[in-house]
């Protein structure tokens, strides 16, 4: 069977389900997770859901069948027998392919939110890698929640590399299925402003990951930063990153880079922007002799004029001209997003995708909003880039929940590098759009999952932004696009 891990955080009397989530680390209350599940397969799934408590206690949360392109949105507190305050992790098993995005929020309580992937049960490893973390670093504070993806116990060791020291922390006998919970401070990096860096994580065995980026200390929390970790399998020599920006629209939504050496050597990391609209001030930049473990950091405010939008490819070689082995260079890097003009601030994360590693002609996208909701009302864009080394164009099928498919593709290729959004796809958002199959205004107000495949098999990867247009506005949130 196909599986998927989750790091769960709850809050309160209520759950959080997927690959890691944990309350403690999480400030003030409230916090809640859903995860929803889409059957990518080829015929009906059966899809079952266990959820792990830190001492390895499992709970059944149910199965359930999953037509074609279906899903199903699992709630702990409402699938899942557990005691009032769970904390844990899960596992999701199915015998077909399976998507999963886990959104982690205080709804109710706050307004922060965020989502990631599930690490599917094929994306294992013994070594996670997070190219960002920060302790009490402009009031923010990274949080790890690292999952035992064995059925043995695993010793797990989380290093911090932080200003040019590492600070080691060893968890021992990690229950299968189990997680821990890592913060910073639990390995002695000192807090305060200027203590950023990265972190690796081994085991003995298997492991999956995921980071929360949160403020340090708020009696309520207002936004939450989500994006997964990085096993070997992710990392390249180059990376692409769909969306990076400065002062762009009326949020004034400003990114960072962040890319973490997960090589063996010392190696230059240059970053090369390709510009949607706007200009550049660089158009490249390098940080040289960056050591393993360490990360560089991109301020797109440096590189990029002011209302900005572009994609990126982060590059890795080896400081001293000649790589030691094949595999010696490598390179993860992440995105951080945020609106400077919104009351509290919105910020989102999302990983970067390795162009030989993980692109491909077709991806998947389970949860995209076309203007969805009731009392808030959200939209998703989707950010598609192209890795390859030709023009292509893109169709993307978008699915409703209980609706006619819609086939869209636009009149306007996507050169090498570059990247083209689809957002509010029903409602005249996008230029250059056309429904070869439906009609675009029937989207409006529906929840998708879409499927995107280019033109010539030329190698794309996406992520998807969401963001509320009216109500009580909550956090943007985005994910990783699945590469099929």
């Amino acid at each position: 069977m196909k599986k998927y891990l989750f790091l769960g955080t709850l809050a309160l009397l209520l759950v959080v389900a997927t690959s890691v989530l944990a309350q403690n680390g999480l400030p003030g209350g409230g916090w809640t997770s859903g995860q929803q599940i889409q059957n990518v397969g080829s015929s009906d799934a059966t899809v079952q859901f266990n959820a792990y408590a830190t001492d390895g206690t499992s709970y059944d949360c149910g199965s359930q069948v999953l037509a074609v392109g279906g899903s199903y949105t699992y709630l702990t507190n409402v699938d899942c027998p557990v005691p009032s305050g769970f904390q844990g992790s899960a596992v999701v098993s199915s015998d077909q392919p399976i998507a999963a995005v886990t959104n982690v929020n205080n709804k109710g309580t706050g307004a922060a939110s965020g989502q990631y992937v599930g690490t599917n049960g094929g994306s294992i490893a013994t070594t996670v890698a997070f190219p960002l973390i920060k302790n009490n670093h402009s009031n923010r504070t990274s949080t790890f929640y690292i999952q035992n993806a064995s059925s043995n116990l695993n010793d797990i060791t989380a290093t911090f590399s932080v200003n040019g020291t590492d600070y080691p922390k060893t968890y021992s006998d990690v229950p299968a299925n189990a997680m821990v919970v890592i913060t910073p401070s639990d390995a002695g990096v000192p807090s305060g402003q200027g203590n950023v860096g990265g972190l690796t994580v081994t085991g003995t065995e298997p492991l999956a990951g995921t980071s929360l980026e949160h403020e340090t200390a708020p009696a309520v929390a207002n936004n939450l930063q989500a994006s997964r970790g990085f096993v070997p399998g992710d990392y390249d020599t180059a990376v692409a990153c769909p969306l990076v920006r400065y002062s762009a629209g009326s949020k004034q939504t400003t990114t960072g880079v962040q890319a973490q050496n997960v090589g063996t050597e010392a190696i230059d990391i240059t970053i090369t922007y390709s510009v949607v609209t706007g200009s550049t001030i660089n158009p490249t930049a390098t940080v040289t002799n960056v050591q393993p473990g360490e990360s560089a950091n991109f301020l797109q405010a440096t590189d990029l004029n002011a209302k900005t939008v572009a994609s990126a490819t982060v590059t890795a070689v080896a400081n001293d001209g000649t790589p030691d082995s094949a595999t010696s260079v490598a390179v993860a890097a992440i995105v951080n997003d945020k609106a400077f003009a919104t009351t509290p601030q919105r910020v989102t994360t999302y990983a970067c995708f390795g162009t030989t590693n993980t692109a491909t002609d077709s991806i998947n996208l389970p949860l995209v909003k076309e203007d969805f909701g009731g009392s808030v009302v959200n939209t998703t864009g989707i950010q598609i880039q192209n890795v390859g080394n030709a023009n292509t164009t893109l169709t993307l099928t978008y699915t409703p929940s209980g609706g006619t498919p819609v086939v869209i593709t636009h009149s306007d290729p996507i050169a090498p590098g570059a990247s083209k959004t689809f957002y509010r796809v029903g409602n005249s958002g996008t230029a250059n759009i056309s429904a070869t199959s439906g009609s675009l205004a029937s989207l409006n107000k529906t929840l998708n999952g879409v499927v995107v495949t280019s033109s010539g098999n030329v190698p794309i990867v996406a992520i998807a932004n969401e963001s509320s247009l009216s109500g009580a506005i909550q956090d943007t949130k985005n994910y990783e696009g699945f590469n099929q």
